[in-house]
This record gives structure tokens, C-alpha cells and sequence, in this order.
């Protein structure tokens, strides 16, 4: 189920606060230059969100700007659930369509 910004913002913020034990005053607070991420909490928070939101963020994809604020964390686990929820839909339809036989009468043969 997609959720929307506002909730991921949300339960992020609450992730944050519950996981890193940090509190976050406001959604777009830079989480970098206050000091609330840095490279070990980073790595922690990205194991959070990956077994909070089932989101798996590639290190070739990581962009730094995504971790700048609770707001900028939201708006890119929603576009990563999205696309998730969108190939995964593409997936189901290809494994429903029937193969074809192969043509010839080898169909069957090893």
C-alpha cells in the first residue's frame, strides 16, 4: 500500500527519534549540518528505513541530498515504494501471460 508524504514524513521523524534517539524540531531541519546524521547514524538510518519501508537503497544510487531533512527522506522512500509498487505490478502481469509452444513440434524435447 502507498503511503503519502505527509505520513512517511511523519513516521520517519518518528524512526529518527526511536532508532537514532535524536529529536527532530522541525521536517525540513538539515539533518547534516546540525549533526544529527553523520556517516554512522547514515548507515543505521538506512537499515532502518530498509526494514521499516522495505526500501533498498543501491550506494551508486545514494544521493546525499535525500538524507537532508525528514521532508527529503519522505519525498524519496515515496518515489522508491512507488516505482517498487509499479514493477512489481509489471512482474505479475508478465508471469500471467502464457508462453507460447515453440514452433516446429519441438515443443517438449530436451
Amino acid at each position: 500500500m502507498e503511503q503519502h508524504p505527509e505520513q512517511l514524513t511523519s513516521e520517519i521523524g518518528a524512526l529518527i527519534r526511536d532508532k537514532l534517539l535524536v529529536k527532530v524540531n522541525s521536517p525540513d531541519d538539515d539533518l547534516l549540518s546540525s549533526g544529527v546524521l553523520d556517516s554512522l547514524t547514515l548507515v543505521q538510518l538506512l537499515v532502518d528505513l530498509e526494514q521499516h519501508f522495505g526500501v533498498t537503497i543501491p550506494l551508486e544510487e545514494l544521493e546525499i541530498d535525500d538524507f537532508r531533512s525528514v521532508t527529503s527522506i519522505a519525498r524519496m522512500v515515496h518515489s522508491r515504494t512507488a516505482s517498487s509498487a509499479v514493477e512489481e505490478k509489471q512482474t505479475r502481469r508478465r508471469a500471467a501471460v502464457p508462453v507460447p509452444a515453440a514452433a516446429g513440434g519441438n515443443a517438449g524435447r530436451l
